[in-house]
């Protein structure tokens, strides 16, 4: 990588073909990236389900949405379920940032990681991850909680696919990798990321408890 160079999608898609899904099954901890495509195709998707004349025909292809990230796992013991943690990096108006789902027991919690907070609105992208995750998840949309990570903001105009690299490896390594990273220039980044996530994580638990307890009798 050049500095000062922008990163196209296909860098960054064979970055993360490189670096997570050529791991064995057992490393990824039931983690999933989708590719850089996946978001602009289900935000289409979406804009044609919310228009009721095309909503049956965006469904149908809504579904494939699942299919094409469960084919592309290669794991018999999945049985079609889908991964707990799935990331998606988003691109747009020449910016990309991250989103991450994390699935448990047919509940949801949605983050997004952005290096320049204001090039896109949070709330249109937790809405098309809503609908597909209610369209190919039996999931209770009340019960998904969403959030934005506070991440280290870009002083420039053109880093934000390092930083999306980075949000990764910070949000999927272990407690071990941190140790060893810390001690590297870009380490504290990757623990104040994964710091974040593991927090997230936590108050979804309680979140999700106090939910589904109910009103206090």
């Amino acid at each position: 990588m050049y500095k000062g160079r922008y990163l196209r999608g296909d860098v960054i898609n064979m970055y993360i073909n490189e670096a997570f899904l050529k791991k064995p099954r057992e490393q990824l901890h039931n983690m999933f990236y989708v590719n850089t495509f996946w978001f602009t195709k289900a935000s289409e998707l979406v804009a044609k389900y919310d228009k009721t004349n095309h909503a049956k025909e965006a469904m149908i292809k809504i579904t494939r949405l699942r299919k094409s990230i469960c084919l592309e796992l290669h794991d018999e013991d999945m049985q079609g379920n889908l991964p707990a943690w799935i990331f998606v990096p988003i691109h747009g108006k020449n910016h990309w940032s991250l989103a991450i789902i994390r699935l448990h027991n047919n509940n949801a919690w949605l983050a997004h990681l952005d290096s320049f907070q204001g090039t896109y609105d949070p709330k249109a992208i937790f809405h098309v991850l809503k609908q597909v995750l209610c369209l190919i998840v039996p999931i209770d949309q009340a019960l998904v909680m969403t959030g934005i990570m506070n991440i280290e903001q870009q002083q420039d105009g053109h880093s934000c696919g390092k930083h999306v690299l980075q949000m990764l490896v910070g949000a999927t390594m272990k407690e071990s990798d941190g140790l060893d990273r810390c001690f590297r220039e870009e380490g504290l980044k990757y623990i104040a990321i994964l710091d974040q996530v593991r927090s997230f994580d936590v108050v979804f638990s309680m979140y999700l408890s106090s939910k589904l307890a109910g009103p206090p009798m």
